[in-house]
Order: structure tokens, then sequence, then C-alpha cells
């Protein structure tokens, strides 16, 4: 158990299209095999996919709509790979988790119970103007105005809440993510280093 004082977990949150995919995949790349990526948008998708059910229609039209999954939904998919998938002795990195209030305290209560350290949260501060922009030029289905529109919203709703919460407890490490990709990297690497210290180190 005394090893799992030293594993920490981040979370990378932000508005749909700030960027939280590509710098995750840069921190994957940096880190290696000793993190473990929490992607919920894929664990999500992979659900609604493969399985067909009431629960799972319902979640494949929210999906369509841009709308907030519920927390419990959400936090089904990354405590599965906890408890099932025995993930509990890696670095975690959450790629857009978590969204909502509840969720983030029942992350704390998970981490400490396995005696580890709370997580740091990342926030990708990109404006409204930019991310729509970005959102509607990658030319995904679910890009439609209508689901943009429901994903700013729930952002106001029930994100900033959340950037709140670990702001109050000065586990908030804002960036902009206005820059490039690169310099976005390096601000988010060098504020992991002053909080992490020795445990934060990056492939050159």
């Amino acid at each position: 158990m005394s090893s799992l004082s030293k594993k920490f977990t981040i979370c990378i949150i932000g508005r749909s299209g700030s960027g939280k995919g590509v710098q995750a995949h840069m921190i994957l790349r940096a880190r290696g095999k000793r993190i473990h990526h929490m992607e919920t948008g894929r664990f999500l998708r992979g659900i609604v996919n493969r399985h067909t059910n009431l629960t799972t229609a319902i979640a494949r039209r929210l999906m369509g709509q841009g709308k907030l999954f519920p927390a419990w939904f959400s936090s089904y998919t990354w405590l599965r790979e906890i408890i099932e998938g025995g993930r509990a002795d890696k670095e975690f990195l959450f790629d857009g988790a978590p969204r909502q209030i509840f969720e983030a305290r029942l992350l704390d209560e998970v981490l400490g119970w396995h005696g580890r350290p709370k997580s740091l949260c990342i926030y990708l501060d990109v404006n409204e103007k930019t991310v729509a922009s970005r959102l509607f030029s990658r030319g995904r289905a679910d890009d439609t105005a209508q689901a943009i529109k429901n994903r700013m919203e729930y952002f106001r709703r029930d994100v900033l809440p959340v950037i709140a919460y670990y702001r109050r407890a000065r586990r908030l490490i804002p960036v902009s993510g206005e820059d490039s990709p690169d310099v976005v990297f390096q601000n988010i690497s060098k504020n992991l280093a002053r909080r992490l210290g020795k445990q934060w180190s990056v492939k050159r």
C-alpha cells in the first residue's frame, strides 16, 4: 500500500474542443506504460456501441444530442477499470472527467480508499468562440450546432463548479489552451513538475 501513496492522478477538463484529447495523448507518450488512460468518452462510446438495451438506447440518444451523461454512468466506466481491470496500482490520466461535483468527490473517495493521493486537475482554458470553430472544423457526425450548444451549456452548469471545487482545494492547474499543442504541453509539464517534483519525469 505504501507504494500507492506515490501514484498520482491527473484529470484534464475543459470545454469540448479545448484540446483535452491531444494533451492527454502527449502526456501518455511522455509517461509511457506507467500511466493508464481513463478516456471516459471512449469508454462510453464503447458501451453504447457494443450493447443494445434500454439503458444504452437512452445513452445513445444523449450522446447524439451532445448532452451530459449522468455522473453515475460516467463514473461506472472508470470504476470498472479500477475494480474489474485491477489497475489501482497505475498512475491515472482522466481525459474529460470528472464533469460533475458528484464524480469529483467520488474520485477523491476512491483514491483515498486505495491509499492514493487526491487528483490534480488541469483546466484547459479556451473561450467558447475558439472551441466552437474547432468543433465545426473537425467534421465529426455528432458535432451539430445544437449538440455543440448543449455541450457549452452543460460546461457552464456542471463543469465550472468542478473547476471551483479543485480551485478551493488548491489542486487546480489552469493552463491556456489557446496556444499551439506543443506550447500547451510545455506549460502543463512545467506546472506538473512544480507540483509533483521528481515524480514527474517525461521522455525527451
